[in-house]
């Protein structure tokens, strides 16, 4: 985890309520989406607290050029075209993804995976304590750095758990390399991660829907494989095949449906431009995990392809590779 920033005054409320029960809060480590993070310290021991916390300010909701860590809310604009997506305004909910991370940590049982030392409520929102990190985030520049994720991901999806929400600043390691994963997705919950997961610009999509509604475990571990796949093409080539700039064109309404096509043809080219730069055990990975699919308007050629390839099957397809291997292999 980072180091501790200074406190503002905004905190001071729930500052002097984890006081009363003994947390001695000496910074910030960070702040997201739906909570704040504290450095503190409990007898004698450095935590960190994460409280939940609504995202303040007031902004038009767009997609922006930078990640931004938001709970999913449609909001279109004046001539109800373009969606844009706003950060959570209740306390309530926040409660609620915050309540859901701590059900998905304390569920994996794992040692790459951050532990939940204990939950409590700080002045009506709830919070939960663990251990404090030192060391450093994932480097996307890093094949070695990607390679130790991979292998952690591969035990973990064995194990039915996926982390939903991978980036390079929820992947902590500390001196000695060990890898730690903070903040997983809670189940059934979508959040706009421009940066690195991006797995509502495929057009496999529709596919994601076609799966059994009851097991949404398997569209986090596919999100997973999609953010794997684009940290490994960056970390080894220096490039991605599409990014924020074509999530943003796919999802406004106010692009044409030609244009839009366009955008799936321009990323399909340049994925097959990526694919021979990436040493041969990585590109059927690659290749399947960010093939952006058909338009669903092709008629009869989509229809096809959603028998040949349903969510199901792209997803076993990619989990059945061995991750730890390919990528040790390619990290040397």
């Amino acid at each position: 985890m980072t180091s501790p920033r200074v406190i503002s005054s905004e905190y001071i409320d729930a500052i002097s309520a984890l006081d009363v029960r003994g947390y001695t809060v000496e910074g910030v480590l960070g702040r997201g989406g739906i909570g704040v993070v504290f450095a503190a310290t409990y007898e004698s021991k450095p935590v960190a607290v994460k409280v939940a916390w609504p995202h303040a300010g007031e902004h038009d909701g767009a997609l922006g050029e930078k990640t931004v860590h938001r709970l999913r809310a449609p909001k279109l604009s004046e001539e109800g075209l373009g969606p844009r997506f706003i950060p959570p305004t209740e306390l309530g909910r926040c409660n609620r993804v915050l309540l859901g991370e701590v059900s998905r940590i304390r569920e994996a049982e794992h040692p790459a995976v951050i532990t939940v030392t204990s939950q409590l409520t700080v002045d009506a929102r709830q919070a939960y304590v663990m251990p404090r990190l030192r060391g450093r985030t994932l480097d996307p520049t890093s094949p070695k750095d990607v390679a130790r994720l991979a292998e952690e991901i591969h035990q973990l999806h064995d194990l039915h758990w996926p982390h939903g929400d991978l980036k390079p600043e929820n992947v902590l390691f500390d001196e000695e390399g060990k890898v730690t994963l903070i903040d997983p997705l809670p189940v059934g919950l979508d959040l706009v991660t421009p940066d690195w997961t991006h797995l509502n610009f495929l057009v496999s999509s529709p596919l994601v829907e076609s799966a059994d509604p009851r097991d949404r475990r398997m569209f986090l571990r596919h999100r997973d494989l999609v953010a794997l796949a684009l940290m490994g093409a960056k970390a080894v080539t220096g490039e991605r095949p599409w990014g924020h700039a074509e999530v943003i064109r796919m999802a406004d309404r106010s692009v044409g449906i030609e244009a839009k096509r366009e955008v799936l043809r321009q990323a399909r080219a340049r994925l097959d431009a990526l694919l021979p730069k990436l040493p041969a055990a990585m590109r059927a990975f690659v290749g399947l995990a960010l093939d952006p699919g058909l338009w669903p308007d092709d008629g009869p050629i989509f229809a096809a392809y959603l028998q040949a390839r349903p969510f199901e099957v792209r997803c076993d397809a990619l989990t059945s590779m061995n991750l730890a291997r390919l990528f040790r292999e390619v990290a040397g």
